[in-house]
Order: structure tokens, then sequence, then C-alpha cells
């Protein structure tokens, strides 16, 4: 009967404190291609691209988002809460320690070099001379329980005498209150993994989201015009309160893949010519759907090889997702996310890029606005080509030359020119309806001064082309027709500033500007100065208040227009 008892016990003690198997881990939502771009990126930024001049089509960039935490981690914050039995228990901390030359410390010690039932040192043996908390003997006394348990169980018994029977059980009275510790701690193991498995999202898809409140307002006195035109309107606007919330799933298949899906809705109004009579005020991440959910983007990529990424989008992928802008600034501006260079490339297509090293990577895009109409489809309409050389000498410097070819149809019907960036002549040099088409080329660098003061800054160049003639109200085109715009800007950005993970970001430069055109009528006279300053300020690890405020002098590259501000309060929340 003693026998039997003793089984019993171990059998309960075996059932009470079995780990419980665990579930699979989430899919891999990072696969970084580069070095490069997690260093040089423009990790905070959403960007706004205009399909046309009436409906914009918000597109939200994948890195404003960090890497989302293992749910295991999650959850451990969600679900803290310990079963009720833990209140019961006493604190073994408070419990007195066993020494070696107590009678527990021998006996436990001889039972394990007998029967070799837990893993001690690498003979097996529980050694040494040094004291243990009780909660450690119980541990070492549960996991030898354990395995006499199993042993009995497989009817192998390996128990050869009373006198150990006898000692085991003394051994599980002295110590029952912290092998009841143990196995509380078990059963709380159980409860969070069972909330885990019931409340997870799925096990190979993650999803994340963002919501942001924006308080913004814009302050001049008259609208901005073109050159040659008179200004009739008032800035008449009062502070809005509006949001945007972003939902992204990313599944993958092989743990290195990923299909990212991104839903989007807001009314938040992008305060750009409709405004302030100028895009040159244009916000980022001013996403307008009118409260519907909208397909933010789209797209599937994979790894190529070891040191490349190769994405295939339907919708709405952008190149600076996966180049290197070397922005190191989280910009409330259009102007002020990246280099004009970039804007203009956007739509259906497919990005690849590859690091030859640890300092040279090279990067290829097509992107299509019409990649989903059949009268023109992948080819037939408005289009980009961009192709990237990015060299980073050390960890400290980077350097970026790309080249764009750019053609559409009726270019403010689609993406014009400069991706709404800068002057209305920049943006359609030609005018709207005429086909137009680009050669471009942008330099980037970013330096990195200090671990926390980082500069950064391009210069982009854009000779447009007309595709045709164009008769119009006042001005004319003749095919061949030619503009040169040219483009820059300086950028800072001081990080930890105030309290960890803050960064305070400064950009100053000149949007697009028609420095030469032959069609004299849709040149620029005079130069727009564009300043912005934002401070991001993390409340908390979910949540984040950004003010800001930008100055654009001489608008349009207008001295007529006066200055225009734009004021932003935006407050951020993660999850």
């Amino acid at each position: 009967m003693k026998i039997l008892d003793v089984y019993t016990v171990i059998k309960s003690l075996i059932l009470s404190g079995a780990l419980l198997i665990t579930y699979p881990v989430l899919a891999q939502t990072n696969f970084k291609s580069n070095s490069t771009k997690e260093d040089f990126s423009n990790s905070e930024n959403l960007q706004l691209f205009s399909e046309n001049q009436n409906h914009s089509t918000p597109v939200v960039d994948d890195s404003i988002f960090k890497v989302a935490e293992p749910l295991q981690a999650q959850n451990e914050q969600l679900y803290s809460s310990a079963p009720p039995e833990l209140d019961e228990i006493v604190n073994v901390n408070e419990l007195q320690d066993v020494n070696p030359g107590d009678w527990a410390y021998g006996a436990l010690r001889n039972l394990v070099e007998k029967y070799q039932c837990i893993s001690g040192d690498t003979e097996g043996n529980f050694n040494g001379n040094r004291a243990i908390t009780r909660y450690e003997f119980a541990a070492a006394l549960d996991n030898c329980l354990l395995k006499l348990g199993r042993s009995i169980n497989s009817l192998s018994n390996t128990l050869t005498s009373q006198e150990d029977l006898a000692v085991f059980q003394k051994l599980q009275t002295e110590f029952a209150q912290e092998l009841q510790a143990i196995t509380a701690k078990i059963d709380t193991l159980e409860y969070k993994t069972a909330l885990i498995a019931d409340r997870q999202f799925s096990t190979t898809t993650v999803l994340r989201g963002l919501v942001s409140f924006n308080l913004i307002s814009a302050f001049g006195d008259e609208k901005s015009v073109s050159p040659g035109t008179d200004s009739t309107e008032k800035i008449d606007t009062n502070f809005t309160l509006s949001s945007r919330s972003i939902l992204t799933l990313d599944t993958s298949f092989t743990g290195k893949d990923r299909l990212r899906t991104q839903l989007v809705a807001g009314n938040v109004d992008n305060f750009g010519s409709g405004v302030t009579g100028t895009n040159m005020t244009r916000l980022s991440g001013a996403i307008n759907t009118g409260n519907d959910v909208f397909i933010g983007t789209l797209f599937y990529e994979f790894p190529l090889g070891d040191r490349g990424i190769v994405a295939i989008a339907p919708a709405a992928d952008f190149p600076t997702r996966i180049f290197p802008a070397l922005n190191p600034v989280s910009s409330i501006s259009n102007f002020g996310a990246e280099s004009p260079i970039y804007s203009f490339a956007f739509g259906s297509g497919a990005i690849a890029y590859y690091q030859f090293s640890d300092k040279l990577a090279t990067g290829i895009t097509y992107l299509t606005s019409s990649g989903d109409n059949p009268n023109e489809g992948l080819f037939g309409g408005q289009y980009t080509a961009l192709t990237q050389v990015t060299y980073t000498p050390s960890d400290k410097i980077g350097i970026a030359f790309t080249y764009g070819r750019y053609y559409a149809p009726q270019p403010g019907a689609t993406i014009n020119v400069t991706g709404s960036k800068g002057s209305q002549f920049a943006q359609l040099p030609f005018g709207g309806n005429t086909p137009t088409s680009s050669n471009a080329f942008g330099l980037q660098f970013t330096y990195k001064l200090s671990d926390k003061l980082i500069l950064g800054g391009w210069t982009s160049y854009f000779n447009a082309r007309a595709e045709s003639s164009a008769n119009l109200s006042n001005f004319n085109v003749s095919k061949g027709d030619s503009a040169d715009i040219w483009s820059w800007a300086v950028t800072a950005s001081l990080a930890d500033l105030g309290k960890l993970g803050s960064q305070l970001s400064f950009v100053f430069g000149m949007p697009p500007k028609v420095t030469e055109s032959n069609v004299i009528e849709r040149q620029d006279q005079d130069t727009s100065l564009h300043f912005e300053l934002s401070y991001r300020y993390p409340v908390t690890d979910r949540i984040s208040i950004t003010p800001g405020f930008l100055v654009i002098t001489n608008p349009e590259h207008n001295a007529s227009n006066d200055t225009v501000w734009i004021g932003l309060m935006q407050t951020n929340f993660s999850f």
C-alpha cells in the first residue's frame, strides 16, 4: 500500500507539472533586404500620391511600423494576472535556504546519484557545496519526481527499496509549499498560453495597426498663384480635427517571404493647393477616403538569393519601401519626406534590390498607375522606370545615385512629373493634357555625425520633354519642347532629445522649380524656400505626439505671393 500511495502522489505531480507544448510562432514580419535600408531609410513617413487632381489614393509606407513584437511577449503584458491560487502561496524567497549540511540536501544528492533522475554536471550528478534556495531545491526535487513518475508509469519501476520511497515521501512533505508554488507557476503558463491560442489572430499572419488624430491649420493672407496670375482668394481656414486608420496584415508562407495587405481609411486633408493655392504646403500621410475603407497597398515580396529582394505589386507600391532614401528625418510634409526623384514612381509593377556587398547595392523598379486599365495596361499608359546605386563606405556615410525615366499621356490626370511636389509649372511643365516624358537624376546622401545627430540631403534634376504639340488658352507647346526642373534640400535628425525615443526633425530646401523652359510662360521667375521643424515625443511605447510646422516663402516661386504657414499636432496610437 505504501508503494501504491507514493506512485499515486508522483503521478499526480506529473499531471500537474507537465509543461505544455508551445504553439507555432508567428510568421516573420520584417524581411531585411540589406543593412543600408535599416540604417538610412526614412523610417516613419506616410506617403500620399494623387492618381488625379480630384481624387487621392492613399498609400502608406510600410516602414512606419516597427517590427512587431512576438505575440507571446505582447500577451505577457496583456494577460499578466495569475490564477488565484498564487495569492495563497507564501513567497519562497522568504523561506530559509537549504545548506549542504542539511539532511534534505544530502538525501536528494544520494537519490540523484542512485537513480540519475535529473541533469547535473556532465556525469549527471547533483554536486556542489553551495547553499541553494528552497525554491531551487524544490525545482530539482520536482524534476526528479517527474522522471521517476514516468519510469513507474512505463512499468519500469527502478525504485529498489522501501527506504528510498520513504525518503521521497519525507522530501515531498518537507517541501510541499515550494512544490505547490512550482505547480502554480506552471498553471499560470498554461493559463497565459491558452489565452494566446484563443486570442491570437493567426499562426501565419501578423495584424498591426495605427490610428492618428490630427489638429491642423493653415495661416497666411491670400492663396498662392503661379507667376503671371493675380491672387483673388483669401486663405480662410480654421483648425481641423481629423483622423486616419491603418491596418496592416503581413503573411509569410516560408518565413522569409511576405504578403502585405494594407487597409486604410481617413478624413485628413492634405492642405495642398485646394487650401493654400500651392502643393508646396502638402502634408505627408494625409489619407482622405471620406472614412471609407480602401486598399492602401498590396504586394508580395520574396528573397533573391541571400542578399536580394523582389517585390511584385498589383496595387500602390513605391521604390523607397525597399530603396534607401537616405533621409534621416521624420517629415510632416510631402516635400520633406523624400527626394522628388522617388515621388513620380508609384503604382502597379515590380521592385528588385540587391546588396552586392556591405558597401554596394543596386535596385530597379518599374511602376505604373494604369496597370489595371485594359486599354493601357502595364506598358501603354503612365509609367516610371527607376534605378539606383547605393554606396555606403562606412556606417556613417551613405550615398545614392538614382535615375528615372517617366512618361504620361495625361500627367494632370495621373501622376505628374514631380509627384505633386514643387510649383504648378514644375508638376505640369506643358499643361495637364500634353503627353510628357522626363529623364530624372537624383543624388542623395546621409552623414552620421554622432549616435544622435544625423544629417541628410539631396539634389534632383528633371529634364521634361513635350511629346506632342498643344495650343492652349495662354500658351502654346511644340513637340520636343523641354524644361529643366531643379530641387534640393538639407535635413537633420536629432534623436533622444528630452526623452529616449524622441526625434527632432529639420528640413530646409527648395521645392522643384522650372529654371529654364522653351515655354517661357511656364518658367518660374522667383525662388521658394521650404522651412520645416517637427518633434516626435513618445508618451509610451505605443503613443506618440508630434507637433510641427512648415513655412513656404514665395510660394509657387512667385515673390508676389504671401508666405504660407502650416501648423500641425499629431497623436499616433499603434498596436
